[in-house]
């Protein structure tokens, strides 16, 4: 089958159909990636063909099978070279052929067909030509036009009369390089005088282009084929030479695999904007999978504020942040574009704002040079990487301890997330980068080495799965009744097994006790149990009674008032006691953005605080996020600026009103925001904006009361029912300060798509809920019976740490799509969780949502050695669109696995199948995945092939 494009009429009107073919040509090349194509093509009468045979006879050009509107070749006997040559051709005159791939289309599994929206009903050689000028020529190095009579010079001089599309690399049209031949052949009727002032006249109306020539081979008649047609060979040779030389000079000598990409994207613009098309720009639509550089002005900011010191030298600041610029740039696999097209498109901008805003010395001049230096150390064996590393290096040794905890220095590209034990902070995609995979689970990456000072240290990172939600944890604040959360998540963490509390969530925020109690879990790395056995001793020494409680004069009123004071935390108790547990608690010199205090990280912790001055929610976290957070948003993200603004632990559990320099006064955020659920799903849309829902959100309360108090007297007179006291009690009872009343309110904003995925655990008391600082009620509330629903403890074990990955593209069968792929597990010690799994839900196996069986669920489809999980499994779809879900089931329990309800076209963009340009994290080699387990990891010799191995052993004669 050598149909590639065609066009189809039908009542809706007219459609244009490619047949995948492309794709075929570039598969048959041994080396694609490194391969880089001439593209020709031929039109005209049937002497073409003649000519087609005689240039390429190892092509077998006359097959039988569909025609459509234009065939596709790649030359057999060029296949195999560093430049094989792509051909196409068409009959520009005879609609013979036009339709058969709609004839032969269940044949063709690649094949699509795309709708051609037109107001007026055009006629068939308006939308020939309009094809040919916006997909063919724009990629076409020499167009052979064959012609014969004065209707087809004619019929030539339409097609080539209207402008041709044409490319664009940041904004900049690419020089028009097609040549074109108009081949006179035997039995030609024109007189190559005639057909020379012809093409004069065509060439001066901007007809033709600069480059053409008219090549007479009507004498060579009695010839055979190969030497009639030897001129002609001659020629293109010589002209796609010319043009390759060209193109090699300007950086626009096209892999066939972007090559490919390209085409098919000036496809898409050609059908989706018929109109309003404006050509593709290369380098834009090579970016396109790539995040957005706005925010990286911020970044610049902050590394040039840093550079203010006299002891840096302008050219090594200069050479420092322009490797920072390469590595963005050209991460593996991307098109090596002129990079001072790619400095001007991408980061000129960005650049000189950030030095108008510094009052920097610099120059964006000055950074583009030495852009283009750097960019002239690349080599197949050196990629930017590498100069990167070399130019930290560098400068670390001439300039020492450069530090930053608000962006990356070895990226200057992004936020940090993550904090190294020398000292330097290091955000997600310099993780992959600079680290290798951790043997401990999927997505842990070991970090061994600091990319910028080169200090040894041990530190596993663990990170999203990129086809997974996050699981999300929600505390709320309460005082002493924190001891019922703590209790609550004891229950669950028993349910569990071996697996605590501070390994389930990837994002945990809390409020003022909640917060205290998360700190407690993910930083100091302590059970529910150990938090529960400590807490009421730390309860002791932080609510200690007040000098007036309980006398026996004092009015009603004051226990009203004395409800807001306890709140408010301002100066009731002994800041000095506090101060001391807090430190004990949390350490004296650990901060809120700081190392890990063990080997482990990943979880990421924000701290709910409000502002005294307006009682605005405010959040302290360790890490930054990548996503946007609006200047208008219902609360504040603080983002330390230097060292000294970076808090420590112990001073942002607000218990009492804290002055913090460099951002105000603050209290605890159990007055506006008691309940952080709203604030946790909106965090979690800006730490991983790619994900587009958690996978779970568990929010966990500190008790609610069923009692309802009696009603009050109506009578206006009494104190109780005044204006004071009636908005006391409405504080109390908002949402703002109430947590399971907040939950309920944030509950009705939550679109209904997501709200199953949402689970509230809290503890029904059948008496009033003590206050605050009821020292009183702590010992019975840590006797109380908590309980923790099956269907939660399911959803942690299931749909907390399973998760799938497509293993190859899904494959077209008659009817469906055939998918593989695996199933894994996301945390360390998956054998343990297995085993919970299947306590929780016994006899348990993979299915589909639909009930088809995907496999049993055992703990041996790893690796015993190693620990290594995977459940490899087949399944079917009916489209790459169609929404599914996979999960675990018994016959009474279904629960899915992370990452679902999606789609297999979902899957493919999230595991970056299309990334032909590269990717932003410089992994390489990532679709199709290759599946191997821990003890493998790092230990075999990689082997390269100058060839693909043969399908079969050569048997011995």
């Amino acid at each position: 089958m050598a149909a590639w494009l065609d066009l189809v009429s039908d009542a809706t009107g007219w459609s244009l159909v490619d047949t995948g073919r492309l794709e075929e040509v570039v598969q048959d090349m041994n080396h694609p990636e490194s391969q880089f194509p001439s593209f020709i093509y031929f039109a005209g009468n049937g002497n073409r063909i003649k000519a087609l045979r005689a240039l390429f006879p190892r092509n077998n050009v006359t097959r039988k099978g569909p025609a459509g509107l234009v065939r596709l070749h790649l030359s057999t006997t060029t296949a195999r070279t560093e430049n094989p040559i792509i051909f196409a051709e068409s009959n520009l005159s005879s609609r013979t052929g036009l339709g058969d791939t709609e004839i032969l289309k269940r044949s063709f599994n690649k094949s699509r067909r795309w709708s051609i929206n037109n107001k007026l009903s055009p006629r068939f050689e308006d939308l020939q030509h309009k094809v040919i000028r916006k997909l063919i020529f724009p990629w076409t190095q020499v167009f052979c036009a064959f012609v014969d009579s004065a209707a087809e010079i004619e019929n030539l001089k339409v097609l080539l009369q209207d402008p041709r599309e044409r490319i664009a690399v940041g904004g900049q049209m690419v020089p028009d390089t097609m040549r074109v031949v108009i081949v006179l052949t035997a039995n030609a009727n024109l007189s190559i005088k005639s057909l020379n002032k012809t093409a004069t006249k065509m060439a001066n109306t901007n007809i033709l282009p600069l480059n053409w020539t008219i090549l007479d081979l009507s004498e060579r008649e009695q010839m055979t084929p190969s030497v009639a047609f030897e001129p002609l060979r001659k020629l293109i040779l010589n002209e796609t030479q010319k043009v390759l030389s060209e193109q090699k000079r300007t950086h626009l000598s096209f892999s066939a695999v972007h090559l490919r990409e390209l085409w098919y994207r000036s496809l898409q613009l050609l059908v989706e904007l018929p109109t309003t098309s404006s050509g593709l720009d290369c380098l834009l639509a090579a970016r396109a999978n790539y995040p957005e550089t706005s925010g990286m002005v911020t970044c610049y900011m902050d590394f040039l504020k840093n550079m203010v010191e006299p002891c840096f030298q302008e050219h090594d600041i200069c050479m420092f942040l322009a490797s920072a610029l390469l590595m963005n740039a050209y991460p593996p696999k991307m098109h090596l574009f002129d990079p001072e097209v790619v400095f001007h498109t991408l980061y000129r901008g960005l650049i000189e704002q950030a030095l108008i805003n510094t009052c920097s010395e610099l120059s964006w001049e000055n950074v583009l040079a030495h852009f283009v230096k750097a960019f002239a150390f690349l080599k197949p064996k050196k990629p930017s990487l590498e100069v990167r590393r070399e130019s930290m290096a560098h400068f670390y040794r001439q300039w020492g301890g450069l530090r930053s905890i608000t962006t990356c220095l070895s990226c200057i590209c992004r936020p940090p997330e993550h904090m190294m034990p020398c000292g330097h902070s290091i955000c997600d995609a310099c993780v992959v980068l600079f680290g290798t995979a951790s043997s401990s689970a999927e997505y842990h990456t070991d970090l061994t080495l600091c990319p910028i000072c080169g200090t040894c240290f041990q530190l596993t990172i663990r990170q999203l799965p990129p086809t997974k939600g996050p699981v999300i944890l929600s505390l709320d604040g309460g005082g002493v009744r924190g001891i019922v959360q703590l209790g609550l998540l004891r229950a669950l963490e028993r349910r569990l097994g071996p697996i605590q509390i501070r390994d389930i969530p990837d994002l945990c925020t809390g409020t003022s006790v909640g917060a205290l109690s998360e700190m407690d879990m993910v930083f100091n790395e302590t059970s529910a149990e150990d938090g529960c056995t400590k807490f009421p001793a730390f309860a002791q020494k932080i609510f200690q009674s007040s000098t007036w409680r309980g006398k026996p004069a004092m009015l009603r009123c004051f226990e009203l008032f004395y409800c807001v004071v306890s709140v408010l935390r301002d100066c009731q108790y002994n800041s000095t006691i506090l101060e001391h547990n807090l430190k004990t608690i949390l350490g004296h010199q650990r901060r809120i953005f700081d190392v890990a205090t063990t080997n482990s990280a990943g979880c990421r912790v924000a701290i709910i605080t409000s502002r005294s001055s307006d009682g605005k929610a405010c959040v302290f976290a360790n890490y930054r996020g990548i996503g946007h957070r609006g200047p208008n948003a219902a609360y504040q993200f603080l983002i330390p600026q230097n060292e000294d603004q970076n808090p420590f632990l112990w001073e942002v559990s607000f218990f009492q009103t804290k002055p913090l320099p460099g951002f105000g006064v603050f209290q605890d955020g159990g007055v506006r925001a008691n309940n952080p659920l709203a604030i946790a799903l909106k965090e979690s849309e800006i730490i991983w904006p790619s994900s587009g829902k958690h996978d779970m959100l568990i929010s966990v309360g500190t008790g609610c009361s069923v009692h309802i108090p009696e009603p009050g007297q109506t009578s206006r007179s009494s104190w109780r029912d005044s204006a004071l006291p009636r908005m006391i009690r409405a504080t109390l009872s908002s949402p703002c300060m109430d947590g399971e009343q907040g939950f309920r309110e944030a509950l009705n904003y939550v679109p209904n798509h997501i709200k199953s995925d949402i689970f509230r655990v809290n503890h029904v008391m059948s008496e009033v809920l003590p206050q605050l600082d009821d020292l009183g009620k702590l010992d019975d509330m840590s006797k109380l019976n908590f309980s923790i629903p099956d269907d939660l403890v399911r959803a942690v074990l299931v749909t907390g740490f399973f998760f799938f990955e497509l293993d190859e593209t899904p494959t077209q069968t008659h009817r469906s799509f055939l998918c593989q792929g695996s199933i894994f597990c996301s945390r360390p010690r998956a054998s343990d969780i297995l085993n919970r799994v299947l306590i929780e839900i016994p006899n348990g196996h993979f299915q589909t949502s639909r009930g088809y069986r995907l496999g049993s669920l055992q703990d041996n489809d790893g690796c015993h050695i190693c620990g290594y999980y995977r459940k490899a499994i087949s399944f079917s779809v009916n489209s790459l669109e169609e929404e599914i879900s996979l999960g675990i089931a018994n016959d009474q329990f279904y629960h899915k696995i992370g990452g679902f309800p999606k789609s297999m076209y979902g899957f493919l963009q999230a595991q970056q199948a299309f990334a032909h340009f590269g990717r932003s994290d410089y992994l390489e080699r990532c679709w199709p995945p290759k599946r191997f387990c821990y003890c493998s990891r790092g230990t075999k010799r990689r082997v390269h092939f100058m060839e693909p191995a043969l399908q079969q052993k050569k048997r011995r004669l």
